[in-house]
This record gives structure tokens, C-alpha cells and sequence, in this order.
């Protein structure tokens, strides 16, 4: 399966590789690959060699989604809904969001044999994704109070400047970051949410406030933790504005009050690439790995 690891598209976004170079030239042709933020929902979105196998998971869209469903209620107690099937090489990824809290989205894995049936069976994710998106989830319950203060300060901030983050349904048919919105995710790294999770496994009704009593005895790791703003230009053919992300990654630094973590802010222009779901380019502004923004 040639899923792309989350921790990869950190170390890409962050570390600003391009992927196809600047857009503002190949947007006149035919076969451009990139599209308007505000338009673009993630059904374009797919994975290497996938195509083959997404037809055979779309004809089998019941089976595939009966056996996800199956297999989150039975490994982590965990209500979800699919977003999304997306062909890969040896079958389908498939995007959920959990119901209720923690909330979080993640993905697995239904394999499709070479006589081309899909098997439940044999679902699978890779190494601590669904545990720690689960402890994303956590980490927004535990400090929801500080999230609230992200999500007020963002919500103004966007409607302040031309800029915008991406469409519900874009994150929902192509994020796996855990807690997701359309401004930030938060990636959990470490064990130190382990205890947080193995209650959320023992019962998944925990109320909030258990985890937030829980944490006032605990110590959160910045470095544990990493926040990732990523913004969008709201205007075509505009490139990302260097005030706005000066102003941006100011107000982050001397803010009090925000969940503890690494944080990254990136800005980008107004197009996002259909396939891949990626909006960084060589015209991207970011700031993150090494030079993090900490909060204690």
C-alpha cells in the first residue's frame, strides 16, 4: 500500500518540498492539476496505483463499510462513519471520523486480493495511527478551553484578513491527523497520552471531565505535541502575503492561553493540488521543524 505516512506529510509541508512547483502558470491548461481551496472537497482525491481497486471498492461499498465500522467497534470501541474510499495498490484506504468524543479522524486499510474480493478480514492500519489520532481526540478534550481559545482567535482572524482554511468535506475525505478542523490539526507523538487512551479503550464513555481531572496531575511535553496551522490565500492568482503571515505567527507567539505544543503556521496561496489534497508549494510561507513555535 503506498499510503504516504502522516509524519511524512508533516516533514513535507513543513519542510516546504515541492510538489509541483507554483500554480499561477498552469492554471490556464487543461490538465491543471490544482484547483480553488474554496472548491475542492477531496472527492478528486487518490493514491498510487489505485484506480483498479477503487472501482472494486466502490462496486463492494457496503462490504467495505460494514467491515470498518465492524472492525472500529470491535479493536477500539470506536463508532465511526466513513468519509471516503480511495483506491491503493493492494486495495482501499478507507477515511473515517469517530462519532461523538473523542473526536478524531484516522484510516485503515481493506485489503483486495488478486481475485478481486475485498476482505474485511484482513483490515489493517499502520503502526499507532488509530491510537494516536484516538489520543489527538483526547488531548482536544482535555484541553478544551485552550482549543477554544485557537479556535475563537482563528475564526476571527480569517474573518479579518483574505484568507480561508479548507471546506469540512475536504479534511473529512482526506485527513487522518487526528483532531482536525479547517485550520488546524494536532498530531500526538510519544507515550505520554498511553494512560488517556487505555481508559478511552476500557470505556469509551468516559466523560471529558474524567480526562480533564485526570490531566491536572500531568505535565504536557511541547515537543509531545504538535499544532499545525495551515491558512489559505482567499483570492486567486494572489500570492500568500507576507504581513498577514507575519501577523499570523506573531499573534501565536505572545498568545497565552493556547493548548501546550509545537506549533507550525503555513500559508499558503488559494490553490490546493486535486489529488494529493497538498496546497504547499515553492511559494509557500511556513514556519515549523526546527524552529517550532513553543507553548508551555
Amino acid at each position: 500500500m503506498l499510503h504516504t505516512s502522516k509524519i511524512a506529510i508533516i516533514t513535507a509541508s513543513i519542510l516546504g518540498i515541492t510538489l509541483l512547483g507554483g500554480c499561477s502558470l498552469l492554471e490556464k491548461k487543461k490538465d491543471n492539476p490544482y484547483v480553488r481551496v474554496q472548491d475542492y472537497t477531496g472527492k478528486e482525491f487518490r493514491l498510487p496505483n489505485g484506480d483498479k481497486n477503487d472501482k472494486i471498492a466502490e462496486a463492494n461499498r457496503e462490504k467495505v463499510i460494514s467491515g470498518t465500522e465492524a472492525f472500529f467497534l470491535e479493536k477500539y470501541k470506536t463508532k465511526v462513519k466513513v468519509n471516503n474510499i480511495v483506491g491503493n495498490k493492494d486495495g482501499a484506504t478507507v477515511y473515517v471520523e469517530s462519532v461523538g468524543e473523542p473526536h478524531f479522524h484516522t484510516f485503515v486499510v481493506i485489503p483486495i486480493d488478486t481475485l478481486e474480493n475485498v476482505r474485511p478480514d484482513g483490515i489493517w492500519t499502520q503502526e499507532r495511527e488509530v491510537e494516536g489520532d484516538i489520543e489527538s481526540g483526547i488531548y482536544a478534550l482535555i484541553h478544551e478551553k485552550k482549543i477554544n481559545n485557537l479556535n475563537n482567535y482563528l475564526n476571527e482572524f480569517v474573518k479579518k484578513h483574505p484568507v480561508v482554511g479548507l471546506r469540512e468535506e475536504a479534511y473529512k475525505n482526506t485527513a487522518s491527523t487526528g483532531y482536525t478542523t479547517p485550520y488546524y490539526y494536532i498530531i500526538t507523538y510519544g507515550d505520554s497520552l498511553t494512560p488517556y487512551l487505555d481508559q478511552y479503550l476500557s470505556n469509551p464513555e468516559t466523560k471529558k471531565e474524567v480526562y480533564q481531572q485526570k490531566s491536572q496531575s500531568s505535565t504536557f511535553d511541547p515537543e509531545n505535541h504538535n499544532i499545525v496551522i495551515e491558512l489559505f490565500m482567499k483570492e486567486e492568482n494572489k500570492e500568500p502575503d507576507q504581513k498577514i503571515f507575519d501577523e499570523l505567527e506573531a499573534d501565536i507567539e505572545k498568545m497565552d492561553g493556547l493548548p501546550p505544543g509545537s506549533y507550525s503556521v503555513i500559508l499558503n496561496d488559494n490553490y490546493i493540488q486535486k489529488e494529493d489534497a497538498h496546497g504547499q508549494k515553492d511559494n509557500t510561507l511556513m514556519r515549523g521543524n526546527p524552529d517550532y513555535i513553543i507553548k508551555e
